[in-house]
């Protein structure tokens, strides 16, 4: 895991190593402008071109320091659009200065416009603490940067690129677009989050010499492919089903039918024992045909939903399982007494779809959660659950959502983990556009549950949720290279299960 870090600790860190150890900041500078010119010299031949557009503070320093730096490999252009401010912006623009590199302060629009479009463009107006639209110049300069792009100038961000949210991911309505960006010492969270994705390109962390002690405890972290392995046992060749847990899927309705089939064979395919599924007796036929290994538990239904008089069946169902899952294709019709019975039954559940919409409707139920119970809303889901609107921060929301008492995996972009028991969020940026289909939730949820299920896994609820959100944006991935982003569909990710188990796990 790759530790993440907010822009407000990331500058507490940075003052607190300042003013403890005597290292002037002004030579740390200098080794992130030395990092930022190693990536571009790696990337850009000899002789090209490049304008560094640089803003007041510790960024626009930062560039203007490369620009020194590579003064005698490339052709360097420094654009200041407003006077630097910060001492160390100001000492090394006075030394890209002596150096005789070429300085236009001030630029209007019409001499933007009017500058010959350059091999490279280097971003560094604006760091990790913007908290709004750039206006003015910049903005001008970001919208130049970004048709320069679109025409083959390639785009180096310093640390983050100027109009992406550093916390969030947000990218405001100007924001460049980034073909490599250099971030210093830790990545930032807003770099793997929402828009951050897409307005990147590659990222490079580069070590600036920081000690780790300044910057305290983790509260984030990137989950990665590679640390499935130590989540995820091997399994032992003297197995039987019963030690792969047997998962209780209560789900389906009349007419989403096809959210329990997905669900099940889902879980079918990560590695459960055995899958039953609870859900109106009408709609058995067609799920033991779509996933025939599963077993049906026929419910009585009252307007193709699962009614109340299914609470003793669901109960004895419920006896003896490893984990349910209870929402997918559920309906809003169904009976409350059922999700209340899940929640009661000290099994580790997940919660989705419509069981998410009948907790937020009925907040009684919100009581019987706890850490053992994973909720896994997208953000429209979220915003009922919390009684707020949730979008724009989504290390933020999924904390909301973990304070109700359970576990929660906020489904977005990349995914956020959090547990009411571990300080930590743990931030799953794996998957594609291409997953942006009904019926991908539903594969989450039985891949969840399936880890769940499994007897062997010593794991907590929090590190399985992130594990299932990986391996299941790992499977998109693969779908999504085989199909592409428009025609791929949700249960092309089934498909791609069984490799990314078997590359990343077994």
């Amino acid at each position: 895991m790759k530790r993440l870090i907010s822009p407000r600790d990331m500058r507490e860190g940075e003052a607190r190593y300042f003013a403890s150890s005597g290292v002037p900041s002004i030579e740390v500078m200098e080794r992130a402008a030395r990092a930022l010119a190693d990536a571009i010299s790696a990337e850009l031949p000899a002789g090209a071109t490049i304008c560094f557009a640089c803003g007041t503070g510790g960024n626009g320093g930062d560039g203007t320091a490369c620009a020194r730096l590579l003064r005698e490999r490339y052709d360097c252009r420094i654009l200041q659009p407003r006077p630097a401010k910060s001492p160390d912006a100001i000492e090394n623009l006075r030394r890209a200065r002596a150096t005789g590199i070429d300085v236009i302060e001030g630029i209007d629009e019409a001499a933007l416009e009017a500058l010959p479009r350059p091999s490279a463009w280097v971003d560094a107006l604006f760091g990790t603490g913007l908290t709004r639209c750039p206006e003015g110049p910049e903005r001008a300069l970001i919208g130049r940067i970004n048709r320069d792009r679109e025409k083959g100038a390639r785009i180096y961000a310093a640390d983050i690129p100027s109009g992406l949210n550093g916390a969030t991911g947000e990218a405001y309505a100007a924001c460049v677009r980034a073909d490599r960006t250099v971030t210093f010492q830790y990545l930032k969270t807003g770099l793997v989050l929402a828009d951050g994705l897409d307005a990147c390109g590659e990222i490079t962390v580069a070590d600036v010499g920081f000690p780790e002690g300044p910057f305290g405890e983790t509260g984030a972290a990137l989950f990665e492919p590679t640390d499935l392995s130590a989540c995820i046992p091997k399994r032992r060749r003297n197995l039987h089903k019963g030690d792969c847990g047997h998962l209780l899927i209560v789900a389906g309705s009349f007419g989403m039918a096809g959210a329990a089939a997905m669900c099940a064979r889902a879980a079918l395919r990560s590695g459960a024992g055995l899958v039953s599924i609870a859900c109106p007796a009408s709609i058995v036929p067609i799920l033991q045909t779509l996933a025939p290994q599963a077993m049906c538990i026929p419910l009585p239904e009252a307007d193709g939903a699962i009614a109340k008089e299914a609470l003793p069946a669901v109960e004895n169902a419920l006896s003896g399982k490893s984990a349910a899952v209870i929402g997918p294709g559920l309906s809003r019709r169904a009976s409350l007494e059922v999700l209340g019975a899940v929640l009661r039954s000290g099994l580790p559940a997940v919660i989705d779809a419509d069981g998410l919409n009948l907790l937020s409707e009925n907040r009684d139920l919100l009581s019987l959660l706890d850490g053992r119970h994973i909720l896994t809303p997208h953000p429209g889901e979220a915003a009922r659950l919390i009684g707020r609107a949730t979008a724009g921060d989504p290390v933020a929301s999924a904390r909301a959502l973990s304070a109700l008492g359970a576990t929660a995996l906020y489904k977005g972009a990349s995914s956020v983990v959090c547990s009411p028991r571990d300080s930590r969020a743990y931030v799953s940026a794996s998957g594609g556009c291409g997953m942006a289909r009904g019926g991908s939730g539903d594969i989450l949820s039985g891949l969840l549950g399936a880890l769940l299920a499994d007897r062997a896994r010593a794991a907590s609820p929090c590190m399985t949720a992130a594990c299932a959100s990986e391996l299941h944006g790992l499977a998109g991935e693969r779908a999504q290279e085989k199909y592409g982003a428009h025609a791929m569909n949700a249960a092309d990710i089934l498909e791609f299960l069984p490799e990314v188990f078997s590359a990343y796990v077994d």
